[in-house]
């Protein structure tokens, strides 16, 4: 079955709410065809591979996050119009990186203590580990992340663990 997928064009645009960031809004045309509740997606942004999640403003727009990575990487500033292509993935799956998954494959204690953690938390792990193109930084942050998991001293790692 061939996926659905999504392409508009929209200007990168600046909002400040708590933090300032760039986002680039959905149509409204398209929002009305999008499931309800958590929606992931995968897709380009002027030809930039991006995984995002679909963000919902309570005046019911959607929006994706347009980070410092996929700005420099699809080469966007504030104000300029770009392309967006995606598709729907699955909110419940996450893609784990080879060098991760070795980790995991080969060391019992940190698989148990991955395990505990939401599919959240793991999701930003694994992005600080693909956020490098190199594959040593990746095994070394794969391997700096069961380090420091396996003595609890990841950033936020006992608020993020799953409650037993």
């Amino acid at each position: 079955m061939k996926e659905k997928s999504y392409q508009f064009t929209a200007t990168l645009e600046a909002v400040h709410e708590a933090l300032k960031s760039t986002v680039v809004f959905l149509p409204e045309a398209i929002v009305k065809k999008l499931p309800a509740g958590r929606i992931r997606t995968k897709g380009t942004m002027n030809g930039a591979p991006f995984d995002l999640a679909v963000q919902y403003k309570k005046d019911g727009s959607r929006y994706f996050t347009v980070g410092g990575i996929l700005r420099r990487a699809a080469k966007l500033k504030e104000g300029d119009r770009v392309t967006v292509v995606f598709h729907l993935t699955d909110p419940d799956k996450l893609g784990i990186p080879e060098e991760l998954d070795a980790v995991l494959e080969q060391d019992d204690e940190f698989r148990k203590v991955w395990d505990t953690f939401t599919l959240g938390y793991q999701r930003s792990l694994v992005y600080y580990i693909t956020s490098v193109k190199n594959s040593d930084s990746r095994i070394k942050r794969a391997l700096e992340i069961a380090g420091k998991a396996k003595i609890r001293a990841l950033s936020g790692q006992q608020a993020k663990a799953k409650k037993a």
